[in-house]
């Protein structure tokens, strides 16, 4: 649950004379802890049957295989996706309609993707009357996980879990992310991620 500095679980203990519910701040707790971990580890478990499926569909089809680089730094076209947001309203890159496009992937189970989510907002309300546009895309495609990883953070641009994929299309560590830099034509190309990745840097 939101809104706290710390997660507050919502736990329910089962006894023989009648169930007990109650809120705990923090993890604490040893049984909140075990179920972090147990979330943590099934998630990055579903990120990677997802990946290798991405992988083994892309390999199956020798058209996505010749239009698609094995190094996605290299100057491409970042194909158009679409699906919807954590709170299910739907979303599409092409529908962003941005002069450049921030597209990041990132992982509830990696705290350091999160913060390079959470760099981009500066970057973002700056540029953002000029054209630029985002959307995150959470490497877990469950929908629950963006909203507890990102807790009582929120963000501008639309989030939504990669069922489709696409992580694995460009090859993102599931467990790391990464951001692309897209011009208005979706193209990506190594000068304008290093350009873009130059202003984030700076302090």
């Amino acid at each position: 649950m939101a809104g706290w500095d710390a997660a507050c679980y919502k736990i329910t203990v089962s006894r023989p004379a009648g169930n007990l519910t109650g809120y705990v701040l923090g993890n604490s707790l040893p049984a909140i802890a075990e179920f972090q971990r147990q979330r943590e580890k099934a998630s990055v478990a579903a990120a990677e049957v997802d990946a290798r499926a991405a992988l083994k569909q892309a390999a199956a089809d020798p058209k996505s295989a010749e239009t698609e680089p094995k190094d996605p730094a290299v100057s491409t076209q970042f194909r158009d996706f679409s699906g919807r947001d954590y709170h299910g309203k739907p979303v599409s890159l092409s529908g962003l309609k941005g002069r450049a496009t921030l597209v990041t992937f990132w992982s509830p189970t990696n705290a350091q993707s999160q913060d390079d989510l959470t760099r981009e907002r500066p970057l973002y309300n700056q540029l953002h009357k000029n054209g630029l546009e985002a959307i995150g895309i959470s490497m877990d495609p469950r929908a629950i996980r963006i909203d507890l990883a990102l807790e009582d953070r929120s963000f501008e641009w639309p989030q939504m879990p990669d069922r489709s994929g696409l992580a694995a299309l460009y090859h993102v560590d599931p467990r790391a992310g990464k951001t692309f830099v897209l011009d208005a034509s979706h193209k990506v190309g190594p000068e304008i991620e290093k350009a873009v990745r130059q202003l984030l840097a700076a302090p």
